[in-house]
């Protein structure tokens, strides 16, 4: 059994350094291939016969099981046809908050897209989100006071994720794709779409919990050190926020 364990973590480190996903039907096989050598390690009466069958069958198990998992998640993509349009979607959201010069960063869970042009759109489930304060020079709009588990209904614009080119520098795709975040945009001014506004206060889950608990002591420690150097450090110590941490 440790060898089928050893090879379901090789066989999904070895999807890892594939150029691309293989197809469904390569998949479909390898899982065929699999079952036949559980099927032949089960029915053998040599224990040397049985080790590298069984890590066999697990290397191929972990290699699917990654490989649709990778699937399912690069899939649920936002269309090309949806980019740069404005549209109007109902969720919590489900990060702390990022506050910046212009603005304010989160995460926004989906829960429900009103119809565009009589069609309801198929987006993301998760988006990365930016509310800028004003996001042209001549146009007003207040910074919204945001926290973790409120419901809002924003109208945004949306885009794939990309990330840089450097291959030495911070993998922003990657770690968007590790967020299960699968489009970004920013919220488009009231004038311009129905109205932003807040639905409800709170949304009760377990994640909403946790990150109005984190925002809530974040804002406790930030409020008490201020504009301490270090101030940045003890955020990211006590919540495990970093992003206050200047760049030296």
């Amino acid at each position: 059994m440790r060898s089928a364990i050893v090879g379901l973590v090789v066989g999904a480190a070895w999807l890892q350094v594939q150029a691309s996903l293989p197809h469904y039907s390569i998949i479909a096989f390898l899982f065929a291939v699999a079952c036949l050598l559980a099927v032949m390690a089960r029915r053998s009466s040599l224990h040397r016969f049985r080790i590298p069958l069984f890590a066999g069958m697990g290397a191929l198990l972990g290699f699917v099981w990654a490989a649709l998992f990778a699937q399912y998640y690069l899939a649920a993509e936002l269309p090309k046809n949806l980019e740069g349009r404005d549209i109007t979607v109902v969720g919590t959201i489900d990060s702390m908050p990022a506050y910046f010069e212009r603005g304010v960063r989160f995460n926004f869970a989906v829960e429900k897209v009103l119809p565009l042009e009589g069609v309801t759109p198929v987006i993301p489930s998760r988006l990365a989100l930016s509310w800028y304060a004003a996001f042209h020079a001549d146009e007003v709009q207040e910074l919204a006071d945001v926290q973790p588990g409120e419901r809002w209904q924003l109208t945004v614009r949306l885009r794939r994720p990309h990330g840089n080119a450097n291959p030495h520098g911070f993998d922003y795709e990657m770690w968007l794709l590790e967020q299960n975040v699968r489009a970004t945009g920013y919220i488009r001014p009231d004038q311009t779409g129905l109205k932003n506004v807040r639905l409800d206060n709170f949304v009760f889950s377990f994640n909403n919990i946790v990150e109005r608990c984190r925002s809530r002591l974040r804002e406790r420690v930030q409020n008490i050190l201020r504009d301490r150097p270090y101030a940045g450090v003890i955020v990211a110590l006590v919540v495990g926020d970093q992003r206050a941490i200047s760049q030296w």
